[in-house]
């Protein structure tokens, strides 16, 4: 692994245990054993360091998410795999997604953007699933781009609550990520599915 690369999974490490705030660039720097002058060559601030996190785990959840979309599998399985990829990496990413959920991080102008290009890239996404289910006959959708928009406001309306586990709690028993996720898509897909 390369110094930068190193300094990186540092900081991602202490930024996820301490969080955002209360890590320092000395912490950074001693959590790898070099000197606070090394880490300012390769990253300028702490805000850098974020960015380049950000932008790392960005990269790579975009990846998987496209992957999927490109698969030769059904649209309708495909929005089923898309979703779990979403939601199970999200969960595995913990600082990105803190990132893209938390208000205390909207007062960084870069994470801003990083939220508006993710929802973009997941919007196009989701439409090019939704067109092609239209051109196989296998969805009903007058308007894929506000059928997508809609989609994609309730899936993120979910990420909260599933990604801490809170909507996994009902009468006293956890559920299953995975169930949750079949049965919330059994709605929407239904819901999408041509009669």
């Amino acid at each position: 692994m390369d110094r930068k690369s190193s300094i990186v999974e540092a900081a991602k490490k202490l930024i996820s245990h301490f969080g955002y705030k209360k890590t320092t660039m000395e912490d950074i720097a001693r959590e790898i054993g070099i000197a606070k002058a090394t880490l300012y060559h390769y990253f300028p601030s702490k805000e850098d360091i974020l960015r380049e996190i950000i932008n790392r785990e960005g990269e790579i959840l975009r990846n998987k998410l496209q992957e999927v979309v490109e698969k030769n599998i059904p649209p309708d399985r495909k929005i089923r795999e898309y979703t779990y990829t979403r939601f199970h990496y999200l969960r595995e990413l913990a600082l990105y997604y803190k990132t893209l959920s938390e208000e205390y991080y909207s007062q960084i102008p870069f994470i801003e953007q990083e939220r508006q290009k993710f929802d973009l890239f997941e919007l196009n996404m989701l439409e090019r699933i939704l067109m092609e289910g239209l051109e196989r006959g296998v969805f009903d959708v007058p308007d894929t781009r506000l059928y997508a928009f809609v989609l994609l406001q309730a899936v993120k309306a979910l990420e909260l609550p599933l990604a801490t586990g809170k909507a996994l709690k009902m009468d006293d028993k956890e559920l299953e990520l995975d169930d949750v996720l079949d049965l919330l898509l059994k709605i929407l897909i239904k819901g999408i599915g041509k009669k």
